[in-house]
């Protein structure tokens, strides 16, 4: 499973995907592959397991504004599933960052984390270097060139 970790302070979200669909053969209207991505997310000692639908396309996106805020040490980082099950913040702001955003299992229930901790740039070199192995394998918004 190819996966991403975001790590900090006091907590950690772990990305994996689990499944893509339509690999190589068709791309997802948001970007790259539909898949079903795992994630884990502690913070303190909160945590959840759980899986949800997106787009390696969508990871994509968060993973280019990563790459820039990291390179740049300032800006901020987003993303944002079109089921809307996560909500992910990273802002960096001289080196330090700062990582908040909720997640909601099931959307028809009103039960949602919301989640917040701090981390700092040396951190996230490991994490935008896996978000690269990712692309390397399912290529960018267009996906695999054939």
């Amino acid at each position: 499973m190819e996966r991403f970790e975001l790590k900090g302070e006091n907590g950690i979200i772990t990305v994996g995907i689990e499944k893509t669909f339509d690999f190589p053969n068709a791309t997802c209207f948001k970007g790259g592959y539909e898949c079903i991505v795992g994630i884990e997310i502690r913070v303190g000692s909160y945590f959840v397991k759980s899986s949800f639908y997106t787009s390696t396309g969508e990871l994509f996106k968060f993973y280019e504004k990563l790459k820039i805020c990291q390179s740049e040490l300032n800006g901020v980082a987003e993303f944002d599933t079109y089921e809307e099950h996560l909500k992910l913040t990273v802002k960096y702001d001289s080196g330090k960052i700062s990582i908040w955003g909720t997640y909601q299992e099931n959307l028809a229930i009103d039960n949602t984390l919301e989640f917040d901790f701090s981390s700092d740039q040396s951190y996230f070199k490991n994490s935008v270097e896996q978000l690269e192995r990712i692309f390397n394998k399912y290529g960018e918004m267009k996906g695999v060139k054939k």
